[in-house]
């Protein structure tokens, strides 16, 4: 799909671009957007990687750039005798340090452009603040309106997926998760957005089969979608992805946070008689893609179910 239809890749584009130019043009070695969400900072486009990577996450509280954020200098040509960051254990490794915020299209906080170093610039070395100002607000105004096509864009894209349901629990069947698990991962890697997945598997569907026939099979399996459902909110997309296996994508949620959110679902399914285990895991970028967390859910919940019957 070209650029100016698919708003995660305008993005991701623009970004890589602007990370590409400030490495060269600059005296910084490194140079990153990120994005800022429950706590974190994660480095999503990242040119060069002597100090950051792509995937790298920090806690934000703890970061340069919180502290430029929040008031401190943009520019800082020697951060251990910089009053505003010496203290701050990163000061460690980064010697000196550039960064302006990006707004996200509703104006609140999405990430920073900033660019870093292992060591203080020297004499004669010198960041042009306002050019690092120019290019941060250019990518909110990018953002701003890669959003509104992305949004316009999914909602075709969801559609799409619903139309691919499971007929007897009305959850998305296995194409529908596919082509959501697709839409996600560009969110992913263009703008950093935290997804996370749970993996469900029922305890016991053939036995009941087999012992008291597939109609009771299948009000154990409408009986677990319904106790999913009822967990569900609007961030939530739900699907029937084998017999008795189901599967959660959650947006919004980090792996530092995912076993607290999806624990509402297990208790629902708890409440309705439904004898499940469950696995969970994130998408993060550049370290994990959504395909490797339904995996690495997939495993934690096969390790939860061998456990459960010890």
């Amino acid at each position: 799909m070209a650029d100016s239809l698919n708003g995660a890749a305008a993005f991701t584009r623009s970004a890589e671009r602007v990370v590409a130019y400030l490495n060269e043009h600059t005296p910084l070695t490194d140079w990153s957007v990120s994005r800022v969400t429950n706590g974190e900072q994660i480095h999503v486009h990242v040119h060069h990687d002597q100090v950051i990577s792509v995937g790298d996450r920090v806690d934000w509280n703890e970061s340069f750039c919180s502290r430029m954020s929040a008031g401190a200098a943009h520019v800082v040509p020697d951060s251990r005798r910089d009053p505003q960051y010496s203290d701050l254990r990163a000061a460690e490794r980064v010697g000196s340090y550039a960064g302006y915020t990006i707004r996200d299209d509703d104006g609140a906080l999405f990430g920073v452009l900033c660019g870093v170093r292992e060591t203080p610039l020297v004499d004669g070395e010198t960041i042009d603040e306002e050019l690092i100002r120019l290019l941060s607000d250019l990518l909110s105004s990018q953002l701003e309106l890669s959003r509104g096509i992305e949004r316009e864009r999914r909602s075709i894209a969801i559609a799409d997926a619903l139309a691919h349901t499971d007929a007897l629990t009305g959850l998305l069947n296995r194409r529908g998760w596919d082509r959501v698990l697709a839409d996600a991962q560009e969110r992913v890697d263009a703008f950093g957005d935290p997804v996370a997945v749970a993996i469900i598997d029922l305890n016991g569907l053939k036995c009941v089969n087999d012992t008291q026939g597939h109609l009771a099979g299948d009000r154990l399996l409408v009986s677990a979608a319904q106790a999913l459902s009822a967990a569900a909110t609007h961030v939530h997309r739900l699907a029937r992805i084998g017999g008795d296996e189901f599967a959660i994508l959650a947006n919004g949620v980090t792996a530092r946070g995912a076993d607290d959110h999806f624990a509402p679902f297990s208790a629902e399914l708890e409440r309705a008689g439904v004898s499940a285990a469950m696995g969970v895991a994130a998408a993060v970028p550049g370290l994990a893609t959504l395909a490797e967390a339904v995996a690495e859910a997939d495993r934690a919940m096969y390790a939860r179910k061998v456990e459960e019957h010890h």
